[in-house]
Order: structure tokens, then C-alpha cells, then sequence
């Protein structure tokens, strides 16, 4: 069964991260009281209020009569402690409707397009080390081997893992949502972060989604185990063994950082933990390291920030419904979110996030 419509309403204005007030502001000829009766269903909405409503909300008409709906577990947000709970429900919303057009474009195609899942919970980790080996057994499971991880994203795709890039919400780096029954699971990734910080979110929500963490142990806690899985993932230890040695050094130039930064897209500040971590670089000298970033700026912003990685799988089945007759141009444009005038014959195909 369908979402209601006054659901859809309600799903569509949070989306947007809109009060009723300023939507009743914007729309202009109503009051946010007019409008909660919309949302709590006291009222039905015309034509003309939906088409309004969905110019005003960024969705097509047809959002507001969707078939299919998708019940979400909790998701679960880095620095979630930093976001207001109204952000979080605006991310939660982006989420929740992007999964419902994923959900519906691969139930398009005859074939089965899912991607059987590593489980969730698959590795019992009740430490920083055992989350540690938790990274090195994935790469093992998945083929990976000890190389650097040139787009971590197509990675995840090609494993089963959907992903969703959103933009413009501060304080955001990613957050993890799955379908109750745990078959689909999307990533979302601020969209805005430099590259380096956005592979290490979504590595970081990998490792919530693999490791199985005691009900006991503090947030804190597990939020370092799913540091150090990320980092670990990203950058093996053997590998940073063979780029600054094996033994316990009191000093490393940031040249070495850069170099590595660009090799394992990963951030000069992580490798300099991890060297710390693994017993590579003493604490002064990390400390050191610390103070020479902050002196430089870096801490805020790195040099040779990398390029953010882009799903493709989405938008991929999309051109290819389209270019199959599976579908109509007015669907496509509907799953993509865009006018049907960027869907021509003179720019089909074109990437869209370029």
C-alpha cells in the first residue's frame, strides 16, 4: 500500500527543510494552519494545490502518488550529536525518497538487479585492534587485497551498497539507511566535503553497518572502532609500513603525508594518526605534527584537497531504462529529480553530476 498523500506532503516539506510557516509564506494564499490540515489529512488538497505544492516542495506531481513506500530502521549519523533533530529528519526524508525511486527504477528491469549484501553485523568487534583486523578481513572477503582503493564508491556499489550524495546541510558528513529487513542499505554522503573526508565517511558508515559493537560500549567508543576500521580500510598497515618503515620515527616531513594522501585518498591528518597508532610516529612527534597544521591552516583546510567521488549506478539504469523503452522520458526526469528539457537527444547520456 501506498504513503497517503497528506504523508507525502508532510515527507516532502521536511525534504525540502521547510516549517510550515515558510512554505505557507512561499506558496502565498494559504496559512501554515491550512496547510497542517493537509498534512494531518483534515483536508484534501485539489489538482491545483498539488501542482502548486510540488513546484513549491522541488518534486513532480507524481511524487505524491507513489505505489511503493519504504520503511526505514533508525539511521545512524556521524557527529549525529551536532545535528539539530530537525536536520536529522531532513536527511532521514532525502534518504527515504531517494531509496523509494532506487527501489522502484531496479523493479523496472525483468532481470534481478540487487546485489547480495555482506550482512550486517557480520564481524563480532569488541575492540580498537579487533576492528582493525574487522577491515583487513573485509578487504580479504571482498578481493580487494592490500592496494590503495582508487574509488571507493564504485566499490561499494559494485558490493551491493547504494549511494546518495546530498548537498547544502551543515554540520553533515554521512549517515547509513537500511530497509527493516536489511536487503538495501544507502549511504549518504555530504556531497560538499573534499574528497578525501568523503571516503572516509562513507568507510567510516561501512564499518557501522560490518561490525558487530557491544550494546554496552559508549558512543565514544564506537565511534573510534569505526575510525579505526576506516582508516585501516582505507590504508592497511602493511602499506604504511612500506611507505614510512617499520620503525618508531620522532619525525616525518609533510611531503611524505602528501605523497600518500594522493596514493590513498585519504587526509594527511588521518595518515598522521594512523602512523601514531600503529606505533610509527612517537607521540612528540605527532604532537609535532599537530602544532606544524595548525600553524599552516591545514586543520581546517588540507592542501590538495581531492575530487569527490560520484555514484553512477543510479543514474546509469536510469539512461538505460530510458534507452530501452522500459520506461517514458517523464519517468526518467521523474527518478532523476530534473526537468524532461536535460533529457534531449542533444544532451542524453551527459553526466549529470558533472
Amino acid at each position: 500500500m501506498g504513503t497517503p498523500i497528506h504523508e507525502r506532503i508532510r515527507r516532502a516539506r521536511i525534504s525540502r527543510g521547510l516549517t510550515l510557516e515558510a512554505l505557507a509564506q512561499e506558496l502565498g494564499d494559504i496559512t501554515k494552519q491550512g496547510l497542517s490540515k493537509f498534512e494531518k489529512g483534515l483536508a484534501v488538497p485539489s489538482s491545483t494545490r498539488l501542482l502548486q505544492l510540488s513546484k513549491a516542495l522541488g518534486v513532480k506531481p507524481e511524487y505524491f502518488f507513489r505505489s511503493n513506500t519504504v520503511s526505514l530502521a533508525p539511521l545512524e549519523f556521524r557527529k549525529l550529536s551536532r545535528m539539530p533533530a530537525y536536520r536529522q529528519e531532513q536527511v532521514q526524508e532525502m534518504m527515504r525518497d531517494h531509496l523509494e525511486r532506487y527501489l522502484s527504477l531496479e523493479k523496472s528491469f525483468d532481470e534481478n538487479l540487487s546485489i547480495k549484501l555482506t550482512p550486517a553485523r557480520s564481524v563480532a568487534v569488541n575492540s580498537i585492534d579487533d576492528a582493525e583486523s574487522a577491515a583487513t578481513w573485509l578487504r580479504k572477503k571482498w578481493g580487494v587485497g592490500n592496494d590503495a582503493i582508487a574509488d571507493l564508491i564504485d566499490l561499494l556499489e559494485n558490493q551491493g551498497f547504494k549511494v546518495v550524495l546530498l548537498n547544502g546541510i551543515d554540520n553533515f558528513d554521512g549517515a547509513c539507511a537500511a530497509t527493516v529487513d536489511e536487503r538495501n542499505v544507502l549511504f549518504g554522503l555530504n556531497g560538499d566535503r573534499p574528497g578525501e573526508r568523503m571516503r572516509f565517511t562513507a568507510a567510516h558508515e561501512l564499518g557501522h553497518w560490518i561490525m558487530k559493537l557491544p550494546q554496552h560500549m559508549p558512543e565514544k567508543d564506537k565511534e573510534r572502532c569505526c575510525h579505526r576500521f576506516a582508516a585501516a580500510f582505507l590504508f592497511p598497515a602493511g602499506q604504511v609500513k612500506l611507505e614510512f618503515g617499520v620503525h618508531q620515527r620522532s619525525k616525518v616531513h609533510p611531503q611524505e603525508l602528501f605523497n600518500a594522501k594522493k596514493t590513498y585518498g585519504v587526509s594527511m591528518a588521518m595518515i598522521s594518526l594512523r602512523l601514531k597508532d600503529l606505533g610509527l610516529l612517537s607521540d612528540a612527534g605527532y604532537r609535532s605534527l599537530l602544532i606544524q597544521f595548525g600553524q599552516q591552516g591545514w586543520r581546517k583546510s588540507e592542501p590538495g584537497a581531492l575530487p569527490s567521488e560520484r555514484p553512477r549506478r543510479f543514474e546509469s539504469l536510469t539512461f538505460r531504462g530510458l534507452s530501452e523503452d522500459i520506461f517514458t522520458i517523464s519517468r526518467a526526469a521523474e527518478l532523476l529529480q530534473i526537468p524532461i528539457s536535460r533529457l534531449t537527444d542533444r544532451v542524453l547520456g551527459a553526466l549529470l553530476h558533472e
